[in-house]
């Protein structure tokens, strides 16, 4: 049993990962101390006397404070990237941080293995986990949901590309859920872009249906919906993201782009669905849409190997074992 050290970072997305990789070093019988970067506390830490330090991509460095505090502890810490690395989601625009993590010994863990000979650390491979408690559903699921779903961010031009094809071809189908800012700016750009007729444009704005707040509002879309569409952001150039992961977790029925990390975990037409081009896509979707009894059995399969091999107490498990920490 040894003591870990877990930094969340102010990150939504960041915190969540990092929690489920507190919570999976817990089930492994590690004692865990977790502190917001912004909040990390000298006397308690050291009181605590951690083994070694987790945190998302950066972790310390982007905070001065937490920074002296890690760097006096001299122990191993360990960064989890599921971001580039130099994009702005990893460093908020401090170009300053891959330098000092390049200067530092400590070790990176990352969801993507096409970004491990861009770091000068200690490197490993290891795809993102999930926590399937966070998406259980203990809740009847209403008629409310619709029946093509995508939860996210609908900007980027392939974001965008696509989802103006399922509005095309399947208008009054389609249900989006995201921040209400980020929906208002597709829409001002696909008007600017004439990417859909004026008739169009009024069944995409029909398609906006809040901000789900938490992993239960999550879940229940998800297990709800007959479909659930993921568009892998550009950033991830193999990886399997983390949508992917509370899908499954959450028995739903997944239609993601195709990506060789997924494809080496989940089994294509038997857990979830692959495409590979927008056509491919609207024609597994019209093939899909009324198959109930597939939808299902493919979800269910989906959920049992995310509860055998996708947890993030066995992805806790493999950082151990890498470190010779166990």
């Amino acid at each position: 049993m040894g003591n870990v050290l877990v930094i969340t970072p102010i990150s939504i997305a960041g915190a969540l990962i990092i929690n489920g990789f507190a919570k999976g070093f817990k089930k492994s019988g590690h004692n865990v101390l977790i502190y917001d970067v912004r909040k990390i506390d000298c006397n308690s830490v050291k009181t605590f006397n951690p083994d070694f330090v987790i945190g998302y991509d950066y972790v310390h460095f982007i905070n001065s404070e937490a920074e002296r505090i890690i760097n006096e502890l001299n122990i191993p810490v360990i960064h989890y990237f599921a971001d580039d690395p130099n994009a702005n989601f990893a460093h908020s625009g401090d170009l300053t941080l891959f330098k000092k993590l390049s200067a530092s010994k400590g070790i990176v863990f990352c969801w993507d293995k096409q970004y491990l000979n861009v770091f000068q650390n200690r490197s490993f491979y290891l795809p993102l986990g999930v926590d399937p408690d966070l998406y259980s559903i203990n809740v009847e699921v209403d008629g409310s949901i619709p029946e093509i779903v995508f939860v996210g961010r609908p900007l980027t031009d392939r974001r965008l590309s696509i989802l103006c094809e399922i509005i095309k071809n399947f208008p009054g189908k389609l249900g989006i859920y995201s921040y209400k800012k980020h929906f208002d700016t597709s829409v001002e750009e696909i008007i600017k872009r004439n990417m859909l007729s004026s008739n169009l444009v009024e069944i995409y704005r029909k398609s906006y249906k809040g901000f789900l707040e938490t992993e239960k509002d999550l879940a229940k879309v998800y297990n709800g919906a007959k479909i659930v569409l993921n568009i892998t952001m550009e950033q991830g150039l193999s990886s399997m993201n983390y949508r992917v992961l509370e899908v499954l977790a959450a028995e739903g029925f997944l239609i993601t782009d195709f990506r060789q990390d997924t494809a080496d975990y989940f089994i294509e037409d038997s857990e979830l669905l692959f495409y590979r081009s927008i056509d491919d896509l609207i024609c597994k979707i019209s093939s899909y849409l009324n198959k109930d009894l597939l939808r299902n059995k493919i979800a269910k399969d989906g959920k049992e190997k995310i509860l055998k091999y996708h947890t993030f107490k066995q992805r806790a498990a493999k950082v151990l074992s890498e470190l010779d920490l166990l």
